[in-house]
């Protein structure tokens, strides 16, 4: 722990001068990741992020709603680094630190003497958003630690334009069984159409909504979720 903070600090001191600061919270209905139900209830989803020319680092929290009558938690930190070309279009490489504090394992526990699990589960990367006449995004990623399966999940998107509303197409899976994902083969895990729109709230304000219809194939669920952000 003091390891962190003493990262933390650092981090602070080398990036006051020159880095951007992005800070806000989503909320929705419902915590759905890579098409898997988290938290059984409404989230409240704050994030806090520095960046300096194409390296990025935050933290990114869910939390079930208290009267939800369920105790979920979450708080990640990652950092990434992004280069765009015109042409090419945009490439980010990025290594997440997922840890549960409602699981109940101390956050310092990374590799437990004792052999019971790890708070930790760290993930590798890469993201490829193309350019404006094919803005095709393609999303690779990999568990590096905690994770006896070494589990990979793949997501490929579309975007495009109905009225006033972008609407996204997406396909996630995983190529192989894997009990981080809950599956016992490869499957699709994740389809999607979302809809989203910024509503003008003022002349400078305007607040960012979405509405997403999932579907798991792999366990046979549907949601509809609704989420609101709140960015500045």
């Amino acid at each position: 722990m003091k390891k962190l903070y003493i990262l933390l600090i650092v981090l602070a001191v080398s990036i006051n001068s020159f880095a951007q600061l992005k800070f806000g919270t989503d909320v929705y209905s419902r915590y759905l990741w890579r098409g898997l139900d988290f938290g059984d209830a409404p989230a409240f989803q704050p994030s806090l992020t520095f960046t300096t020319g194409g390296f990025s680092v935050g933290a990114w929290g869910s939390y079930a709603f208290p009267t939800a009558g369920t105790t979920y938690s979450e708080n990640d930190l990652w950092a990434s680094y992004s280069f765009t070309s015109e042409k090419s279009g945009s490439f980010s490489f990025i290594v997440t630190d997922y840890y549960l504090p409602s699981v109940g394992i101390p956050f310092g526990f990374y590799k437990p003497k004792d052999g019971s699990g790890a708070a930790h589960t760290i993930e590798g990367g890469l993201t490829y958003g193309g350019p404006e006449s094919f803005p095709i995004s393609i999303a690779f990623y990999t568990n590096l630690s905690n994770d006896p399966d070494n589990s990979s999940y793949i997501q490929v998107g579309y975007p495009f334009t109905i009225t006033d509303a972008t609407v996204t197409l997406s396909a996630g899976f995983v190529p192989a069984a894997s009990a981080y994902y809950l599956t016992d083969k490869g499957n699709f895990i994740n389809l999607s159409i979302t809809a989203a729109k910024s509503i003008s709230i003022t002349d400078k304000f305007a607040l960012p909504i979405n509405v997403s219809y999932i579907a798991n194939p792999a366990l046979d669920k549907t949601h509809l979720v609704f989420g609101v952000s709140f960015v500045f």
